[in-house]
């Protein structure tokens, strides 16, 4: 029967074999070196047992990686959407003759109480996509439950005929697929989907319901948790059947991100189109938790 020297010692034998020697051990990270080559030094010499390493390892090597740290829990929320981004989507289109979509065809205006999200403001012969988002940075943005939403409304009728939809979402991006969940209205008047909720699966949009279109504020609420692989997606109160998506991008780097974001995208003007109505969406309350 081996005492703690005993089996302090065949420790660190395995150390020793397990890492190639202490001369390569003695080279590694500069985290490694401050926090665990002590505590593997005491185990070689006999000063430090078996439970002991692991407890200091445990303190030590772990909190100085960040890996013992819990997550901190994180809240924003404002009435408008000052500080968010805007941007041009890909729902894009140009009739014949009229100039390719830019930046300059959308909107994001902020006038005291909610933002307008604006989509073909030049009112030319195309169909123009905006998107506003949030986005937020750092690697344990996967390990942690997201809960975000607002309010919105169409301050005009959809069957006047000046909108093709209303989205939004919740995503992370790891570095490699867009994790989340989002939901699209389609508001043309001239397609039998009017008024249809469709929401995304990673590959393509699928029907997920029917609402009538209408002026009224309307609240979503998205909860996203990469880590366990669920989401939920709750528009005024009525959770729709959503499935977990993950996406392929190229292009956005290896950086871990996430995005409460949401989306107008114009009406479709037609093959020869001169000129098309604007889209307007107004979006309040915005709020999102990362815990």
């Amino acid at each position: 029967m081996c005492g703690a020297s005993g089996k302090s010692s065949r420790l660190g034998d395995r150390l020793n074999r397990r890492f190639g020697g202490w001369g390569l051990v003695e080279r590694t990270s500069s985290v490694l070196n401050r926090a665990v080559l002590p505590i593997l030094r005491d185990v070689r010499d006999h000063k430090t047992t078996r439970r002991g390493f692991l407890g200091l390892l445990g303190v030590s090597a772990a909190a100085t990686a960040g890996l013992a740290e819990p997550a901190k829990a994180q809240a924003q929320a404002a009435k408008d959407l000052k500080g968010w981004t805007a941007a041009l989507g890909d729902g894009l289109y140009a009739a014949k003759g009229q100039a390719p979509v830019t930046a300059s065809d959308i909107a994001v205006e902020h006038v005291g109480g909610y933002s307008r999200l604006r989509a073909n403001v030049n009112r030319r012969g195309i169909m123009a996509h905006v998107i506003a988002y949030k986005k937020v940075t750092g690697s344990g943005l996967m390990r942690v439950t997201h809960r975000g939403g607002y309010a919105f409304r169409l301050p005009v009728p959809a069957v006047n005929g000046t909108a093709q939809t209303v989205e939004g979402g919740l995503f992370v991006w790891d570095g490699h697929l867009d994790h989340g969940t989002a939901f699209q209205w389609e508001l043309n008047p001239w397609l039998t989907t009017f008024g249809q909720l469709s929401v995304w699966t990673g590959d393509a949009w699928v029907a997920a319901g029917v609402k009538k279109p209408d002026t009224a504020w309307h609240t979503v609420n998205y909860t996203v948790t990469p880590a366990k692989k669920t989401v939920q997606l709750v528009l005024d109160g009525r959770k729709l059947p959503v499935p977990y998506s993950t996406t392929p991008k190229t292009g956005w780097g290896t950086g871990v991100a996430a995005r409460l974001q949401a989306e107008a995208i114009s009406v479709f003007p037609g093959a020869h189109a001169t000129t098309a109505p604007s889209h307007e969406v107004h979006v309040r309350n915005w709020n999102w938790t990362r815990n």
